[in-house]
Formats: structure tokens, sequence, C-alpha cells
């Protein structure tokens, strides 16, 4: 568990860095032209890592709750 804890916050950091540059260039208007296509690319990749992001925290929660059950089963066993 610890290494899927390890790479959520990873991703959730990835994801603050690139809300940040995003943020930074909407809020400097950025040059047209190629500025545009350096946004487009940053959106998907912030719309993408979000994706990833989710995905890992419905994995995270599934893995939590099935190990908690076994948990509970070998605990019932032991007794």
């Amino acid at each position: 568990m610890p290494r899927l804890e390890e790479a959520s916050h990873r991703l959730q950091v990835a994801i603050d860095n690139l809300e940040r540059v995003v943020a930074a260039r909407a809020a400097q208007g950025g040059p047209g032209g190629n500025a545009g296509g350096e946004d487009d690319a940053l959106r998907e990749a912030l719309d993408a890592a979000r994706r990833e992001n989710a995905q890992l925290q419905r994995l995270a929660g599934t893995v939590s709750t099935r190990l908690d059950a076994t948990i509970g089963r070998l605990r019932k066993l032991v007794s």
C-alpha cells in the first residue's frame, strides 16, 4: 500500500504543478501561435493527470476495502 500512496502523492504534486503553470500562462495572456499550442498540450496533460489520479484514488479505495475485509476474516479465524 505505501507504494500506491507514494505514486498517488507524486501524481497529485504533478497535477498541482501543471495547474500552476496553466494558471500562470492564462494570467499572462501569452503570445499567440505556438504558446496556444503549448497551452493546449498542458491542458491535455493536466486532464490526463487528473483522470489518472482519480483512477488511482478509486484503486486505493478498493484495495483498502478489500484489505480491511481480509484482515477481518483473518481475525475471525484466529479468534
